[in-house]
C-alpha cells in the first residue's frame, strides 16, 4: 500500500500515526508527491531582479544538510566524505529564482526519497516513515522555524517576540516525541537550526529575509544571530607514504597511521570500505612490507590540525 504525502498537513498526520503505534505503517511504500519545497525569499536594495552572491553560502548550507542526513542514514555518521559521486549527484538540489523576482524555491522531495530508500533494510517500514517525514518538516515547515526564532527572541529578552498557536504547540510536542524516539532526527535538527543562524547573517540593512513565509528584518536578523562556531575546512592530503601503523577494531574498513615522506606530515586516516578492495590490498601490503604507497586523502582541517581523514585512491609506488 502506497502512503502518499502531497502537502505539509498530510505529512504531520502520518507522522503523528507513525509515532503512536499505527501498525497500517510499517507496510506501506511511502511517495513524495510535490512535498516538500524549500523556501527564501529576500526584500531589499540588492534584490530587484538580481542574486546577491551573499545568497549562495545559505543555499549550500540546505545542501549539506541535507547530505549529512542522507551519510547518517545509509553509513551511520556525518561525515560527507563517505558520500560517493553518484550519490552527490542523486541528492544535488536544484534552486529555482523565479524571474525578476528575489523568491528562491528547491523541491526536496527527490533527495528525501532517496533517503528513505537508503534506509530500507536499515530501518523498519514505521521508521522510515518517521525518518523521512521528520526530515521534511524540520527543513519546510513555517513552525519549525518559528520556534527556532520564539526561542532566540527569548533569549535575546526582545519586546516584540513570535506567539504559536495552540495548533503549533502541538505539532511541536508531535515533533519531540520523534526526535525522542529517532535522535538521528535531532542530529540533524541541529545542522538545520545552525543553518538558519547562518542565513540570519546575509541580511545587510534595509533587507527583509523571509524563510518559509516568516519575515526578520535585518535589524532583527543582527540581534538574533549567534556567533559563528570555527568550522572545519575540506582538503586533500596528497602524496607518497609509510604506513606506522593500522587498526583494524572500527567495525567498517580500519584505520591507518601514516607518515608522507616529503614532510614528514603524520596523520590518521580511515581506509573505508567503499575503497576498491583491490586498492585495500594494497595499503595492507604496504604495511606488510613496509613499502612505500601512493595515497590520497580527504580531510578536515581546523586551526591548522586535521580532525578527520579517509582515504579516497592508494596507487603502488614503482619499484616498491
Amino acid at each position: 500500500m502506497q502512503l502518499v504525502i502531497a502537502n505539509e498537513m498530510q505529512a504531520w498526520a502520518a507522522l503523528e500515526r507513525a509515532l503512536y503505534g499505527d501498525k497500517e505503517m510499517e507496510g506501506v511504500e511511502l511517495v513524495l508527491q510535490g512535498w516538500p519545497t524549500f523556501k527564501m525569499d529576500v526584500k531589499g536594495k540588492d534584490w530587484d531582479s538580481t542574486v546577491p552572491t551573499r545568497i549562495m553560502s545559505p543555499l549550500l548550507d540546505v545542501q549539506k544538510d541535507i547530505n549529512r542526513a542522507y551519510t547518517n542514514v545509509r553509513y551511520g555518521e556525518t561525515n560527507l566524505r563517505k558520500l560517493r559521486d553518484e550519490e552527490r549527484d542523486d541528492l544535488e538540489l536544484v534552486v529555482k529564482v523565479r524571474e525578476g523576482s528575489s523568491l528562491f524555491n528547491a523541491e526536496l522531495w527527490k533527495q528525501l526519497s532517496t533517503i528513505g530508500q537508503a534506509a530500507v533494510g536499515r530501518m523498519s517500514g514505521t521508521e522510515i516513515v518517521i525518518t523521512v517525514l521528520g526530515l521534511g518538516l524540520m527543513f519546510t515547515a513555517p513552525v519549525m522555524y518559528k520556534a527556532w526564532l520564539a526561542t532566540r527572541q527569548r533569549e535575546k529578552e526582545m519586546d516584540n517576540q513570535i506567539a504559536l498557536s495552540v495548533q503549533e504547540n502541538e505539532r511541536l510536542r508531535i515533533f519531540a516525541e520523534a526526535v525522542q524516539q529517532h535522535p538521528m532526527l535531532g542530529a540533524a535538527l541541529g545542522d538545520v537550526e545552525a543553518s538558519n543562524n547562518r542565513m540570519l547573517k546575509v541580511a545587510k540593512p534595509g533587507d527583509v529575509l523571509a524563510v518559509h513565509s516568516i519575515p526578520v528584518r535585518a535589524d532583527e536578523a543582527e540581534i538574533l544571530a549567534k556567533p559563528e562556531r570555527e568550522r572545519a575546512e575540506d582538503t586533500v592530503v596528497q602524496g607518497v607514504f609509510v604506513l606506522l601503523g593500522n587498526r583494524t577494531d572500527r567495525g567498517e574498513g580500519f584505520r591507518i597511521t601514516v607518515r608522507r615522506l616529503d614532510d614528514g606530515l603524520v596523520l590518521q586516516a580511515d581506509v573505508p570500505l567503499e575503497l576498491p578492495h583491490a586498492q585495500q590490498q594494497l595499503i595492507q601490503r604496504a604495511e606488510w612490507e613496509k613499502a612505500k604507497i601512493k595515497l590520497t586523502i580527504n580531510a578536515s582541517l581546523l586551526r591548522q590540525s586535521i580532525t578527520q581523514a579517509v582515504v579516497i585512491s592508494a596507487v603502488e609506488v614503482p619499484g616498491e
